[in-house]
């Protein structure tokens, strides 16, 4: 087992020799082998290979900010060779190079999508006042009073009330 050594002077042989398993274990990931295998073959443990990857990929705020760069500074590149090429008249250049805009901007956070879901509430319907008196009224004298009607006996809606009322129907 590989030891890593804590003394604050020069690198031992024991801190070059975890660099180079750590190499090791890159070149195994990047050619397609499991982390299993890996184990199996370089003989460590989980948590050994773990502590690896960690020093080979750091994850933290100042490596993702670190990568977003490097590939901006890529992205940048491309977009200046196929921009020239998209200018000069091919359209596959063309094309790539909008690609390449909208993969800068997902990298950036630039192409959120601005989406309003608009849901129309309806407020509750609220009964009239008459319709809260004739219930108190009824519920007073326990019985129920007889409903509005247009003079035949037919309930009165909204627009039967204006029609029964209106000039031309009193005659």
């Amino acid at each position: 087992m590989i030891r890593l050594s804590r003394c604050s002077g020069e690198a031992s042989m024991t801190d070059t020799a975890l660099l180079d398993r750590d190499e090791v274990i890159a070149e195994a990931l990047a050619s397609g082998r499991s982390t299993r295998a890996i184990t199996k073959e370089l003989r460590v443990t989980t948590a050994e290979l773990d502590a690896a990857l960690e020093r080979l990929f750091p994850i933290d705020t100042q490596a993702r900010v670190r990568m977003i760069k490097s590939d901006l500074a890529q992205i940048n590149r491309l977009t200046e060779i196929f921009f020239l090429k998209a200018v000069a008249g091919d359209v596959q250049a063309g094309t790539l190079t909008v690609k390449i805009w909208e993969r800068k901007h997902e990298l950036l956070g630039l192409d959120a999508v601005q989406r309003i879901d608009l849901q129309i509430i309806n407020p509750p319907q609220e009964v009239p006042r008459h319709e809260k008196i004739r219930q108190v009224i009824e519920r007073l004298t326990g019985r129920e009073l007889q409903q509005p009607n247009d003079g035949n006996r037919r309930p009165l809606d909204d627009d039967s009330a204006v029609d029964a009322l209106s000039p031309s129907n009193r005659d």
